[in-house]
This record gives structure tokens, sequence and C-alpha cells, in this order.
């Protein structure tokens, strides 16, 4: 359950004029979006509990071993990009699964990344973003195009569609394939090189939170 405190109510004339990403999405995913691009308490984003008052996070941090499939997917411009070659540089990365037509997760996982990458700066040029949809019979690279714009996304964000097994395979390698796309879970992947594992973080965090946890990927390199 997420609750709205007098703070977070104090903000939410000022978050209005935030940017925002331009995707249209149901009522519900707006005011989730909302809150989670808002700028957090202490209490909201350091000490962040789960509902059972145990004090455990309210979100999951898990290192995951990935052997990136040899397949090559389809960037916004048409041009073929093979995955293993794009994430085998040196550079950080954070990857997310999506797909265009989605009105729940996505847009809120997408905004997340946006209000990240735009509160990085100037340091969003050492980490490269990666989303791939996971319905690619109908985000063609036009398509996707217009969902990266609508989110204002940088040239050091991509947006990859290719062949639905070619799609599956990639999704089977990172863990996140549930049969469908209606049952993708939403995990943020995180790698700071070649040479170290991946991290997922399981759950819609909040955007603040997800800075913490690039910058430390970027300061350690």
């Amino acid at each position: 359950m997420m609750i709205i405190r007098e703070d977070q109510e104090n903000q939410m004339e000022g978050a209005r004029n935030r940017r925002m990403p331009r995707h249209r999405v149901g009522s519900a995913a707006v005011a989730a979006l909302l809150l989670l691009l808002l700028p957090a308490s202490r209490s909201s984003a350091l000490d962040r509990r789960a509902a059972d008052g145990r004090g455990d996070p309210g979100y999951k941090i898990t290192e995951v071993a990935v052997a990136v499939p040899d397949v090559t997917l389809t960037g916004t411009d048409g041009r073929p990009v093979p995955l293993g070659t794009m994430l085998g540089d040196d550079r950080p990365v954070m990857l997310q699964f999506i797909f265009t037509t989605c009105s729940t997760i996505c847009p809120l996982l997408t905004g997340v990344a946006a209000r990240v990458r735009e509160d990085l700066g100037k340091d969003r040029e050492k980490i490269r973003a990666v989303s791939i949809t996971i319905d690619p019979e109908h985000d063609t690279p036009a398509v996707l195009r217009e969902y990266a714009a609508n989110f204002e996304a940088d040239p050091d964000w991509m947006f990859l569609t290719g062949r639905l097994p070619d799609i599956v395979a990639v999704q089977r390698a990172f863990g996140s394939y549930l049969g469908n796309k209606m049952n993708h879970p939403p995990y943020t992947f995180l790698r700071r090189s070649p040479r170290d594992p991946w991290v997922r973080i399981d759950g819609i965090v909040h955007a603040d939170v997800l800075e913490v946890e690039t910058r430390k990927m970027i300061g350690t390199r």
C-alpha cells in the first residue's frame, strides 16, 4: 500500500511543474508515477521499509548471473544492434524490459528511468540505458522511436526490438520470461562492467533510490 504523507502532499504542486513523460497512461498509473518522481523524504528513500514492520527494505536487490545470448536486435533507426557486442563494452548499463501498449508497470519503469537520467545530468553519459520491448510484433522501430520521444530519451538510451524468438531468448537469459507480456515482472538490471555481475532490482522503486544505486555503480568504476 502506498501512503501519501503530508510532506509529499506539500510537494505535489511543484511536482506538477516538473518534466513529466508525455506517454498516455491510466489515472492510477499517473498517480503512482507522480509519487515515484517526487523528491523522496528521508523515511521513503533512505529508510524505506516494508509494511510488515520488521525493517526489511521495500524492494529487493539481487546479484544475478546472465549469459547474454548471441542475438541481433534492431534500434529505433532500423539498424541492427548485436546485443552481445553492445553490452560487451566497458560502460555501465541500466536495462529494462517494456512494451509500448502497457499502461501499468512499463510507463512507471520508464518514467523512473527518465527521471534518473535527467537528475544524473552530464553523468548520464557514463551509463548506457537499454529498454527492450517484449512485444516486437507491435513495437516496430517507428513505434519505439515515438515512445522514446515521449519520455525525452537521450542519445545514450537505446530502445530495441527484434524477432520474437530472439526477444524471448534475451528475457530467458535475464530470468524475466514468464510466458507472455502481461506477466512480465518489474525488474531493473544494473551492471558496472562486463567483468562484474548484473544486479537486479525487483519492484518499481522511487527515482531517488534508483539514482543512488546508479551513482554507486558509476562512482566505483
